[in-house]
Protein backbone atom coordinates (compact mmCIF):
# COMPACT_ATOMS: atom_id res chain seq x y z
CA UNK A 1 0.00 0.00 0.00
CA UNK A 2 2.61 2.67 0.97
CA UNK A 3 4.42 1.57 -2.03
CA UNK A 4 1.23 2.05 -4.30
CA UNK A 5 1.06 5.66 -2.39
CA UNK A 6 4.28 6.82 -3.42
CA UNK A 7 4.14 5.73 -6.95
CA UNK A 8 0.78 7.61 -7.23
CA UNK A 9 2.20 10.67 -5.49
CA UNK A 10 5.12 10.43 -8.22
CA UNK A 11 3.16 10.51 -11.20
CA UNK A 12 0.57 13.24 -10.32
CA UNK A 13 -0.55 15.04 -7.70
CA UNK A 14 -3.44 15.21 -4.85
CA UNK A 15 -6.82 16.43 -5.69
CA UNK A 16 -6.62 19.39 -3.49
CA UNK A 17 -2.96 20.39 -4.78
CA UNK A 18 -4.15 20.29 -8.26
CA UNK A 19 -7.41 22.56 -7.26
CA UNK A 20 -4.26 24.66 -5.74
CA UNK A 21 -2.35 24.65 -8.87
CA UNK A 22 -5.50 25.65 -11.21
CA UNK A 23 -6.29 28.48 -8.60
CA UNK A 24 -2.51 29.85 -9.36
CA UNK A 25 -2.73 29.70 -12.85
CA UNK A 26 -5.93 31.51 -13.33
CA UNK A 27 -5.20 34.54 -10.87
CA UNK A 28 -1.67 34.73 -13.08
CA UNK A 29 -3.89 34.68 -16.14
CA UNK A 30 -6.15 37.51 -14.78
CA UNK A 31 -2.87 39.27 -13.70
CA UNK A 32 -1.28 39.42 -16.97
CA UNK A 33 -4.75 40.70 -18.20
CA UNK A 34 -4.76 43.28 -15.81
CA UNK A 35 -1.06 44.64 -16.56
CA UNK A 36 -0.39 47.17 -19.17
CA UNK A 37 0.30 46.66 -22.64
CA UNK A 38 3.70 46.98 -23.02
CA UNK A 39 3.21 48.52 -26.64
CA UNK A 40 1.46 51.41 -25.05
CA UNK A 41 4.65 52.34 -22.43
CA UNK A 42 5.55 55.66 -22.70
CA UNK A 43 9.05 56.96 -22.70
CA UNK A 44 9.51 60.22 -21.05
CA UNK A 45 10.42 61.69 -24.75
CA UNK A 46 7.14 60.36 -25.69
CA UNK A 47 5.05 61.82 -22.66
CA UNK A 48 6.42 65.75 -24.03
CA UNK A 49 6.06 65.44 -27.52
CA UNK A 50 2.40 64.47 -26.34
CA UNK A 51 1.86 66.78 -24.14
CA UNK A 52 2.95 69.19 -26.45
CA UNK A 53 0.46 68.03 -29.04
CA UNK A 54 -2.34 68.02 -26.59
CA UNK A 55 -1.41 71.98 -25.24
CA UNK A 56 -1.35 72.55 -29.08
CA UNK A 57 -4.85 71.12 -29.83
CA UNK A 58 -6.03 72.57 -26.99
CA UNK A 59 -5.13 76.18 -27.79
CA UNK A 60 -6.18 75.32 -31.44
CA UNK A 61 -9.94 74.65 -30.40
CA UNK A 62 -9.91 77.31 -27.55
CA UNK A 63 -9.34 79.67 -30.90
CA UNK A 64 -11.80 78.16 -32.64
CA UNK A 65 -14.23 78.67 -29.89
CA UNK A 66 -13.80 82.00 -29.47
CA UNK A 67 -14.31 82.60 -33.74
CA UNK A 68 -17.65 81.22 -32.45
CA UNK A 69 -18.21 83.78 -30.37
CA UNK A 70 -17.71 86.18 -33.16
CA UNK A 71 -18.84 84.83 -36.30
CA UNK A 72 -22.14 85.78 -36.24
CA UNK A 73 -21.10 89.71 -35.74
CA UNK A 74 -19.20 89.21 -39.15
CA UNK A 75 -22.30 87.40 -40.90
CA UNK A 76 -24.43 90.50 -38.96
CA UNK A 77 -22.17 93.10 -40.68
CA UNK A 78 -22.02 91.11 -43.95
CA UNK A 79 -25.80 90.75 -44.05
CA UNK A 80 -26.55 94.64 -43.38
CA UNK A 81 -24.23 95.47 -46.28
CA UNK A 82 -26.17 93.23 -48.84
CA UNK A 83 -29.33 94.27 -47.31
CA UNK A 84 -28.86 97.98 -48.78
CA UNK A 85 -28.70 96.60 -52.19
CA UNK A 86 -31.32 94.02 -51.46
CA UNK A 87 -33.95 96.62 -50.38
CA UNK A 88 -33.54 99.37 -53.32
CA UNK A 89 -29.91 100.59 -52.93
CA UNK A 90 -31.22 102.05 -57.11
CA UNK A 91 -33.99 103.81 -55.46
CA UNK A 92 -31.95 105.39 -52.43
CA UNK A 93 -29.24 106.79 -54.76
CA UNK A 94 -32.46 108.26 -57.08
CA UNK A 95 -34.97 109.54 -54.35
CA UNK A 96 -33.57 113.07 -54.54
CA UNK A 97 -34.27 113.37 -57.87
CA UNK A 98 -37.28 111.61 -58.05
CA UNK A 99 -38.82 113.85 -54.84
CA UNK A 100 -37.98 116.80 -57.24
CA UNK A 101 -39.31 115.98 -60.04
CA UNK A 102 -42.53 114.73 -58.94
CA UNK A 103 -42.88 118.20 -56.99
CA UNK A 104 -41.77 119.48 -60.45
CA UNK A 105 -44.38 117.84 -62.74
CA UNK A 106 -47.24 117.57 -59.83
CA UNK A 107 -46.43 121.77 -59.57
CA UNK A 108 -46.93 122.35 -63.34
CA UNK A 109 -50.14 119.54 -63.15
CA UNK A 110 -51.94 121.97 -60.76
CA UNK A 111 -50.59 125.44 -63.00
CA UNK A 112 -52.30 123.86 -66.27
CA UNK A 113 -55.74 123.40 -63.89
CA UNK A 114 -55.17 127.11 -62.26
CA UNK A 115 -54.68 128.78 -66.05
CA UNK A 116 -58.01 126.99 -66.79
CA UNK A 117 -59.94 128.09 -63.91
CA UNK A 118 -58.27 131.81 -63.43
CA UNK A 119 -57.13 133.23 -67.17
CA UNK A 120 -53.84 134.59 -67.50
CA UNK A 121 -52.56 138.01 -69.11
CA UNK A 122 -49.49 137.89 -71.16
CA UNK A 123 -47.32 139.77 -68.36
CA UNK A 124 -48.41 136.83 -65.82
CA UNK A 125 -47.65 134.19 -68.22
CA UNK A 126 -44.40 135.70 -68.53
CA UNK A 127 -43.76 135.52 -65.07
CA UNK A 128 -44.76 132.56 -64.49
CA UNK A 129 -42.68 131.05 -67.05
CA UNK A 130 -39.59 132.81 -65.33
CA UNK A 131 -40.31 131.02 -61.97
CA UNK A 132 -40.52 127.82 -63.81
CA UNK A 133 -36.76 128.43 -65.43
CA UNK A 134 -35.83 129.37 -62.33
CA UNK A 135 -37.44 126.77 -60.17
CA UNK A 136 -35.78 124.09 -62.29
CA UNK A 137 -32.59 125.67 -61.84
CA UNK A 138 -33.00 125.69 -58.73
CA UNK A 139 -33.75 121.75 -58.30
CA UNK A 140 -30.46 121.06 -60.38
CA UNK A 141 -28.44 123.18 -57.96
CA UNK A 142 -30.13 121.76 -54.75
CA UNK A 143 -29.45 118.63 -56.18
CA UNK A 144 -25.78 119.07 -56.31
CA UNK A 145 -26.06 119.44 -60.17
CA UNK A 146 -23.27 121.63 -61.77
CA UNK A 147 -22.18 122.15 -65.45
CA UNK A 148 -19.19 123.97 -66.88
CA UNK A 149 -19.62 124.14 -70.87
CA UNK A 150 -20.61 120.27 -71.80
CA UNK A 151 -19.26 119.20 -68.59
CA UNK A 152 -22.26 117.91 -66.09
CA UNK A 153 -20.66 117.34 -62.17
CA UNK A 154 -22.41 115.63 -59.49
CA UNK A 155 -21.73 116.80 -55.86
CA UNK A 156 -18.26 118.23 -57.60
CA UNK A 157 -17.42 114.87 -59.66
CA UNK A 158 -17.52 115.22 -63.46
CA UNK A 159 -20.15 112.31 -64.80
CA UNK A 160 -17.66 111.91 -67.63
CA UNK A 161 -14.82 110.64 -65.57
CA UNK A 162 -17.02 107.63 -63.90
CA UNK A 163 -15.48 104.32 -64.04
CA UNK A 164 -17.47 101.06 -62.60
CA UNK A 165 -15.53 99.64 -59.55
CA UNK A 166 -13.65 96.58 -59.93
CA UNK A 167 -14.14 93.93 -57.05
CA UNK A 168 -10.65 92.49 -55.63
CA UNK A 169 -9.86 89.29 -57.11
CA UNK A 170 -10.74 86.41 -54.97
CA UNK A 171 -7.92 84.35 -53.31
CA UNK A 172 -7.81 81.06 -54.80
CA UNK A 173 -7.46 77.84 -52.34
CA UNK A 174 -3.80 76.33 -52.05
CA UNK A 175 -3.43 72.78 -53.07
CA UNK A 176 -2.98 72.00 -49.20
CA UNK A 177 -6.56 73.31 -48.49
CA UNK A 178 -8.19 71.53 -51.76
CA UNK A 179 -7.04 68.14 -50.31
CA UNK A 180 -6.66 68.63 -47.11
CA UNK A 181 -9.99 67.22 -45.27
CA UNK A 182 -11.08 70.47 -42.77
CA UNK A 183 -13.33 67.97 -40.33
CA UNK A 184 -12.01 67.16 -37.22
CA UNK A 185 -11.33 63.33 -36.94
CA UNK A 186 -11.92 61.52 -34.25
CA UNK A 187 -9.41 58.41 -34.58
CA UNK A 188 -9.25 56.75 -30.78
CA UNK A 189 -11.00 53.64 -32.15
CA UNK A 190 -8.24 53.05 -34.49
CA UNK A 191 -5.42 53.68 -32.24
CA UNK A 192 -3.05 50.47 -30.63
CA UNK A 193 0.15 51.89 -29.99
CA UNK A 194 1.73 55.21 -29.01
CA UNK A 195 2.81 55.95 -32.66
CA UNK A 196 -0.75 55.36 -33.89
CA UNK A 197 -1.90 57.99 -30.96
CA UNK A 198 0.50 60.37 -31.77
CA UNK A 199 -0.22 60.22 -35.55
CA UNK A 200 -4.03 60.74 -35.07
CA UNK A 201 -2.93 64.10 -33.05
CA UNK A 202 -1.12 65.51 -35.77
CA UNK A 203 -4.21 65.03 -37.96
CA UNK A 204 -6.29 66.26 -35.64
CA UNK A 205 -4.45 69.35 -34.91
CA UNK A 206 -4.13 69.39 -38.90
CA UNK A 207 -7.63 69.69 -39.56
CA UNK A 208 -7.98 72.07 -36.60
CA UNK A 209 -5.46 74.83 -38.53
CA UNK A 210 -7.40 74.46 -41.58
CA UNK A 211 -10.55 74.86 -40.11
CA UNK A 212 -8.71 78.20 -38.62
CA UNK A 213 -7.53 79.39 -41.96
CA UNK A 214 -10.96 78.84 -43.93
CA UNK A 215 -12.76 80.73 -41.02
CA UNK A 216 -9.61 83.55 -41.62
CA UNK A 217 -10.40 83.62 -45.15
CA UNK A 218 -13.86 84.07 -44.26
CA UNK A 219 -13.34 87.12 -42.35
CA UNK A 220 -10.67 88.34 -44.55
CA UNK A 221 -13.15 88.34 -47.66
CA UNK A 222 -15.82 90.02 -45.34
CA UNK A 223 -13.63 92.84 -43.95
CA UNK A 224 -12.69 93.31 -48.24
CA UNK A 225 -16.45 92.70 -48.97
CA UNK A 226 -17.05 95.87 -46.52
CA UNK A 227 -14.71 97.92 -47.36
CA UNK A 228 -15.74 97.94 -51.45
CA UNK A 229 -18.98 98.51 -50.41
CA UNK A 230 -17.83 101.85 -48.22
CA UNK A 231 -15.78 102.66 -51.17
CA UNK A 232 -18.14 101.97 -54.03
CA UNK A 233 -21.34 103.34 -52.89
CA UNK A 234 -20.49 106.78 -53.69
CA UNK A 235 -19.26 105.38 -57.24
CA UNK A 236 -22.64 103.66 -57.90
CA UNK A 237 -24.73 106.23 -56.71
CA UNK A 238 -22.96 108.68 -59.24
CA UNK A 239 -23.35 105.79 -61.76
CA UNK A 240 -26.87 105.48 -61.11
CA UNK A 241 -27.99 109.74 -61.04
CA UNK A 242 -25.75 110.05 -64.06
CA UNK A 243 -28.70 109.42 -66.82
CA UNK A 244 -31.12 111.37 -64.54
CA UNK A 245 -29.14 114.43 -64.42
CA UNK A 246 -28.13 114.48 -67.86
CA UNK A 247 -32.14 114.28 -68.83
CA UNK A 248 -32.59 116.93 -66.71
CA UNK A 249 -30.36 119.16 -68.32
CA UNK A 250 -32.10 118.39 -71.59
CA UNK A 251 -35.23 119.30 -70.11
CA UNK A 252 -33.91 122.77 -68.97
CA UNK A 253 -32.01 123.22 -71.65
CA UNK A 254 -35.58 122.36 -73.77
CA UNK A 255 -37.66 124.84 -71.59
CA UNK A 256 -35.34 127.80 -72.00
CA UNK A 257 -34.89 127.10 -75.66
CA UNK A 258 -38.75 127.06 -75.88
CA UNK A 259 -39.13 130.24 -73.78
CA UNK A 260 -36.43 131.97 -76.03
CA UNK A 261 -38.17 130.94 -78.81
CA UNK A 262 -40.85 133.74 -78.91
CA UNK A 263 -44.28 133.84 -79.87
CA UNK A 264 -47.62 134.53 -77.48
CA UNK A 265 -46.71 134.70 -73.55
CA UNK A 266 -49.72 132.17 -72.95
CA UNK A 267 -49.80 130.16 -75.38
CA UNK A 268 -46.26 129.37 -74.48
CA UNK A 269 -46.22 129.12 -71.21
CA UNK A 270 -48.94 126.31 -71.30
CA UNK A 271 -46.97 124.42 -73.85
CA UNK A 272 -44.18 124.81 -71.45
CA UNK A 273 -46.16 123.42 -68.52
CA UNK A 274 -47.35 120.16 -70.96
CA UNK A 275 -43.74 119.83 -71.86
CA UNK A 276 -42.53 119.85 -68.57
CA UNK A 277 -45.35 116.93 -67.11
CA UNK A 278 -44.52 114.88 -70.28
CA UNK A 279 -40.75 114.84 -69.92
CA UNK A 280 -40.95 114.41 -66.35
CA UNK A 281 -43.39 111.72 -66.62
CA UNK A 282 -40.45 109.78 -68.64
CA UNK A 283 -37.70 110.89 -66.65
CA UNK A 284 -38.94 108.80 -63.98
CA UNK A 285 -40.83 106.25 -65.96
CA UNK A 286 -36.74 105.09 -66.91
CA UNK A 287 -35.57 105.20 -63.31
CA UNK A 288 -38.05 102.48 -62.77
CA UNK A 289 -41.34 104.87 -61.51
CA UNK A 290 -44.65 103.79 -62.37
CA UNK A 291 -47.19 106.22 -62.62
CA UNK A 292 -50.58 105.49 -61.99
CA UNK A 293 -53.97 108.21 -62.67
CA UNK A 294 -57.18 107.70 -60.52
CA UNK A 295 -59.89 108.78 -62.55
CA UNK A 296 -62.93 107.87 -60.18
CA UNK A 297 -62.58 104.32 -58.49
CA UNK A 298 -63.04 103.33 -54.74
CA UNK A 299 -60.70 105.40 -52.28
CA UNK A 300 -57.52 103.24 -52.20
CA UNK A 301 -55.65 103.81 -48.41
CA UNK A 302 -52.41 102.62 -49.97
CA UNK A 303 -52.41 104.87 -52.76
CA UNK A 304 -54.24 107.88 -52.37
CA UNK A 305 -54.06 110.26 -49.71
CA UNK A 306 -57.58 111.96 -48.39
CA UNK A 307 -57.58 115.63 -49.00
CA UNK A 308 -61.28 116.06 -48.21
CA UNK A 309 -64.60 114.52 -47.95
CA UNK A 310 -67.80 115.16 -49.96
CA UNK A 311 -71.19 114.58 -48.41
CA UNK A 312 -73.56 112.42 -50.32
CA UNK A 313 -76.92 110.86 -50.19
CA UNK A 314 -75.65 108.11 -52.77
CA UNK A 315 -75.04 105.00 -51.07
CA UNK A 316 -73.79 103.65 -53.99
CA UNK A 317 -70.86 106.35 -54.08
CA UNK A 318 -69.74 106.12 -50.84
CA UNK A 319 -65.94 105.76 -50.60
CA UNK A 320 -65.94 106.82 -54.21
CA UNK A 321 -63.23 109.26 -55.53
CA UNK A 322 -64.78 112.39 -56.12
CA UNK A 323 -61.66 114.81 -57.01
CA UNK A 324 -57.85 113.70 -58.08
CA UNK A 325 -55.23 116.24 -57.53
CA UNK A 326 -52.11 114.29 -58.01
CA UNK A 327 -50.81 111.36 -59.60
CA UNK A 328 -49.75 108.05 -57.71
CA UNK A 329 -46.13 106.77 -57.90
CA UNK A 330 -44.74 103.46 -57.25
CA UNK A 331 -41.48 102.09 -57.34
CA UNK A 332 -41.12 98.29 -57.21
CA UNK A 333 -44.10 97.72 -56.01
CA UNK A 334 -44.03 100.34 -53.23
CA UNK A 335 -46.18 103.41 -52.99
CA UNK A 336 -43.35 106.48 -52.43
CA UNK A 337 -45.59 109.21 -53.33
CA UNK A 338 -49.94 108.88 -52.93
CA UNK A 339 -52.60 110.37 -54.83
CA UNK A 340 -54.47 113.40 -53.29
CA UNK A 341 -57.83 113.00 -53.74
CA UNK A 342 -61.41 114.19 -52.52
CA UNK A 343 -63.73 111.50 -51.95
CA UNK A 344 -67.46 110.91 -51.19
CA UNK A 345 -69.13 109.99 -47.94
CA UNK A 346 -72.53 108.54 -47.63
CA UNK A 347 -74.72 110.36 -44.50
Amino acid sequence: MTENLSDDNAGGCGETACADTAKDETAAEQAADTLPDPSFTISGTEWAELKALLDKRYAEIANLLRYNKTKDESIQRLSAEVQKYREGFAFSALKPFVNALIALREDCRKSVRDAKQHPLDDEKAKKHLEYLISDLDEMLSNNGLERNDNSISLNGKQLSLLSQPKAPPAESLTNEQIDGDSSISICAETVTNTSELIECLNKSEEAIRLALADRAALDKTVQEYIALAARTDAEHYLALAAPVARQLYALYDGISAEAASGGAPIELYKKVLEKVINKAGRILAGAGMEIETFDGGVFDTQKNKLVKTIPTDDEKLDRAIAKTYTDCYIYDGKVVYQSKVDVYKFQ
